[in-house]
């Protein structure tokens, strides 16, 4: 009798209910749907997670941002000291410059100085041996 409705297309289960769909098939059918419903629960879970992920990613992004933005400030600050201590550099070795010449100056007047004082010397012990 099984094989009577079996050609018909209608199925006897285990519980002896009348079925339009082989109980295999029906017993596929729903390990698949309980398989979908297993995996539709992993991939949200693993969407959950990939959304925390995302997060803290993009949490770190900002943070390195920041870090990055002082860097550049610092790296600033440093050039620019770099070029006031080079400016000033400059500006000390233009007034050592200036005072060297000063120097030389200042030892040619000296030198002048001493040889009129040599001469007046010079002259006043002529004048005193002459008297």
């Amino acid at each position: 009798m099984g094989e009577e409705f079996g050609k018909s297309g209608l199925y006897i289960d285990d519980l002896y209910s009348l079925r339009v769909i082989d109980p295999e098939v029906a017993n596929e059918t729903n390990w698949l749907k309980n398989e979908c419903e297993q995996f539709t629960e992993t991939l949200s879970s693993f969407r959950r997670i990939i959304d925390q992920f995302a997060n803290i990613i993009e949490e770190f992004a900002s943070e390195v941002d920041q870090e990055k933005m002082r860097a550049v400030g610092v790296q600033n600050m440093l050039k620019t000291f770099s070029k006031q201590r080079e400016s000033e550099q400059q500006q000390i070795q233009s007034e050592i410059i200036e005072k060297m010449v000063e120097l030389d100056k200042l030892k040619i007047e000296y030198q002048y100085l001493q040889r009129i004082e040599s001469e007046q010397q010079e002259m006043i012990d002529n004048f005193y041996q002459n008297q």
